[in-house]
Order: structure tokens, then C-alpha cells, then sequence
């Protein structure tokens, strides 16, 4: 992570406490003991857990209190809740904060500062949707807007979620969960489309259809219709009546105060280098706020993701103390748990790779995760995307019962090492038939896009 430039102690502030700001902060705490560490936060308490959300409305999290969390305050690490940062004069290294309480506002001044704003979320430009939002239209981004949503949700008989991402199909399934009949929209095809390719998406689909959702993936919501509350939505001359509307069609970065500071942007977000810094020396952005490069193959790239924003947490808490570290790039590892199936992906799906001036081959397979005379033995289908001129790994997908996330886990190591898909096949994976097949899911779809490869050549 680089040497240590200088045994003087820095100021360094953070703006937000969440996962980037968290981890920054510990990143710099281990790197320089004698940091001066000050996070401000516009909530009243520390943090919360995101990604728990849907399974708290869902209630397989019992209570939404379980996903806060404190951050113990010590001598070198203060925090300022119900703060808000209004500016950034990055001349004189200096935050302007006020406090939420009493109005007051005061300057921070720094050695370093951590831009870990986050993002906000998207509400489309269709008529009803900003006008309703609070009555009857929801976005699920904390503990209270999702306590709010599930308790609307408990006396209600339909719901309507707007998105086929991760987020959105967890809280649809959360709904149906509940009782509701849930209808699912989004305008484009397949679900997960940053992420699957078209025919993993359909398993999607299919699955979803099979638990009793409408999905209405293609169809997009042209408008929200009601007075005092929502009472009914119109897709494609269709309307549906119901009082509850989930928008969850993705988030923007919340990037104004770089912007305002001069601090350059692409599409939103703030640009960062290999070290997570900024245009502006000794200014660094993490996590949702920030547009890095991706893992593949160095493009710009922008992901969201908790994990995301933990790496280049690490990365930028050393920075900002004086080390000398570097962020690897993103690959956009996740997995989604919706009723009974792990989602996971990793890397580029084929269209991303291709947009991306790559010509794919890719390997599938489709079987049990342990031989079929044992019992419970689950189907899991695996993708691989492969470049066709040198072999190398881009990306991979899976979903199954069981088993998704660590497959892609391993699939997400080989595009970080650069691993051709013809060493990946020979991989040793542990086998017992308990757990797994002698020849893995996995093995057989790289084995499948080898036999395609050659054909290629």
C-alpha cells in the first residue's frame, strides 16, 4: 500500500458516513495512528445497512433498528451527525458544514479531504411521479422510507414497482411476500440488463412469473395518476389500480459540491484516477459519488455497489493519510437473493463487452449442482464471456438456489489476474457429492466456450 511520506500527523475530513466513509476512515486510522479524522453526516445516527432494506420490508430482518449501526467515536475520529456539508473551497482546503440543529455554520479546515456523498435516487420524468412521491410513490433508500413503504404495504392489496434491477426485484418479491399482488415494469426487455445477458435474464422472468408477479418487462409506466394519494398507473394505454407505486430505476450520484468547487465530472459522478484522487490535489471521492475505470480493461466506468465502495475506501483512507495506493478498477461483482435464487455476476456481460470493442464467445451450462441421485439437488445455470482473440476472461453470470455467488466469486479473481479461459478449465475445484458435481457447473460452461473458441480461430 506504499510508504509512509511523513510522521506529522494530517487533517483529514469525510463527508458522509456510510460504507466509503466508514472504511476511508478506518483505511487512514491504520495507516497514520496520529490522523485527525472528522466524518460529517447529515443523519442523526451513524449507519445503516442499504442492501438489507428489501429483506427488512420482506420481514426476514425482524425490525429496521436491526440494520443501524454505530461507529464509536475516539480520540483521533470525531463525528459531526446532523451536519451537512454546503461547500468546498478547495483553494484554502476548507469545508463549510452546517449544523442541522441550530443552524450554525462553522469551517472545516483540511489536509485532505473524502468525498463519500453517495447518490440519490431516480425518479422518471412521467407525469404523477414527482408530484406524488411521499403519497403513494416510494423510493426505498433508508431505514424510515422503507419502514414507511412496509407499513403502506400491510394494509394494501397492490403494489406496482417500477425497475428490474437488484434493488427493485428484491422489494417486489418482499411485497408479494407480504400478500400484495405486485406488478413489475420496466421498458426494456430483460431484467438485470447491465448485468445478464438476455437469456439469463429469462430465467429471471420465468421465475418471477412462476411465483405469481405480473411482469410487464418492455412495458414502461407512462403515467401516475391520482389526487390527495396514487389510485392508479398507466402502462402501455393500460391502467392498473393501486396505491402504491415503488420507483427503484436506479440512483444519480450526488456529485454538486465538486461540481460547485470546481472539481471535475463525467455524467455526474466525480472523476477519480488509479488513486481515487480528484483533479484537485489532496481531494479524493469513493463509492456511488465517484466515476472510476473498470477492472476489465481500464474504460471509464461508473458501478454502485457497497463492495465497490469499501475497495476504493481502502485505497483513498491511505491516500489521505500520505500513502501511496492503488484502486485496481471495478468489475461490478454482486449477487441479488430473490425468494429462492442467488443472482450473481461479475465482469462485462456480452453487450457490454462488445460495446466495449471486444469480440465474445461465451460458454453455458445448465445442470445440478451435485449429482442427480442425491437429494436436493439444485439446478443452477452458469454463463461465460470470453474474448475471442486472446481467450481471456470478461465476464460471468449465474443463478441458481444455490451456489451462484461463490462461483462468480471465483470467476471475478480470474478477470482480475487475467486469466485465459483455457487455464481457468483446469482449475481444481473441491468435489463431494453432498456438496458438488465431479465435473462443476462452472468447468463445464468454460469447457463449452473453449470448444467455441476454437471455432473461431
Amino acid at each position: 500500500m506504499g510508504e509512509r511520506k511523513s510522521q506529522e500527523s494530517c487533517k483529514i475530513v469525510i463527508i458522509g458516513l456510510g460504507t466509503g466513509g466508514l472504511y476511508s476512515s478506518r483505511a487512514a486510522t491504520r495507516f497514520d495512528r496520529k490522523a485527525e479524522i472528522t466524518i460529517v453526516e447529515r443523519r442523526d445516527y451513524d449507519m445503516f445497512s442499504p442492501c438489507g432494506l428489501p429483506y427488512a420490508i420482506e420481514g426476514m430482518v425482524e425490525s429496521f433498528e436491526d440494520l443501524k449501526h454505530s461507529v464509536p467515536s475516539t480520540r483521533q475520529l470525531k463525528k459531526l451527525l446532523r451536519h451537512e456539508a454546503l461547500s468546498i473551497d478547495a483553494e484554502g482546503k476548507r469545508v463549510q458544514v452546517e449544523n442541522l440543529e441550530s443552524g450554525e455554520t462553522s469551517w472545516l479546515d483540511y489536509d485532505s479531504l473524502i468525498i463519500s456523498t453517495g447518490s440519490q435516487p431516480t425518479i422518471l420524468p412521467i407525469p404523477g411521479a414527482k408530484e406524488l412521491l411521499g403519497r403513494g410513490v416510494y423510493v426505498v433508500t433508508n431505514p424510515e422510507n422503507a419502514e414507511e413503504l412496509r407499513d403502506v404495504a400491510l394494509e394494501s392489496k397492490r403494489a406496482v414497482v417500477v425497475g428490474g434491477g437488484a434493488i427493485g426485484l428484491e422489494i417486489a418479491f418482499a411485497l408479494k411476500e407480504l400478500g400484495l399482488e405486485v406488478w413489475v415494469t420496466k421498458r426494456s426487455p430483460p431484467p438485470f440488463p447491465r448485468n445478464l445477458d438476455p437469456d439469463m435474464g429469462k430465467i429471471i422472468s420465468e421465475y418471477l412469473d412462476a411465483k405469481g408477479l405480473h411482469i410487464l418487462f418492455g412495458k414502461g409506466i407512462d403515467a401516475i395518476n391520482g389526487g390527495d394519494r396514487v389510485e392508479s398507473v398507466v402502462i402501455e394505454g393500460e391502467t392498473i389500480h393501486t396505491n402504491i407505486v415503488v420507483m427503484a430505476v436506479g440512483v444519480r450520484p450526488e456529485s454538486f459540491l465538486a461540481e460547485e468547487a470546481g472539481i471535475a465530472t463525467e455524467r455526474g459522478a466525480v472523476l477519480v484516477n488509479e488513486r481515487m484522487e480528484t483533479s484537485v490535489k489532496n481531494v479524493y471521492a469513493i463509492g456511488d459519488c465517484a466515476r472510476s475505470f473498470s477492472g476489465v480493461d481500464g474504460e471509464p466506468s461508473y458501478v454502485a455497489l457497497a463492495t465497490t465502495a469499501f475497495k476504493q475506501a481502502t485505497v483513498a483512507g491511505v491516500n489521505a493519510a500520505g500513502g501511496d495506493a492503488i484502486y485496481g478498477g471495478n468489475l461490478g461483482t454482486f449477487v441479488s437473493f430473490i425468494g429462492d435464487l442467488e443472482i450473481s455476476c461479475t465482469g462485462y456481460n456480452s453487450e457490454a463487452a462488445e460495446r466495449n470493442g471486444f469480440k465474445v464467445v461465451t460458454g453455458r451450462a445448465n445442470m445440478k449442482i451435485k449429482p442427480s441421485w442425491m437429494p436436493g439437488a439444485k439446478d443452477i445455470s452458469v454463463k461465460l464471456v470470453v474474448d475471442a482473440e486472446t481467450g481471456r476472461i470478461l465476464g460471468g453470470q449465474a443463478i441458481g438456489e444455490e451456489g451462484a455467488a461463490w462461483r462468480m466469486n471465483v470467476v471475478a479473481l480470474a478477470i482480475k489476474q487475467k486469466v485465459m479461459i483455457q487455464e481457468f478449465s483446469t482449475i481444481e475445484l473441491a468435489y463431494c457429492p453432498a456438496v458438488s458435481e465431479v465435473y462443476d457447473p462452472l468447468l463445464v460452461a468454460a469447457d463449452t466456450a473453449i470448444r467455441r473458441l476454437s471455432r473461431t480461430r
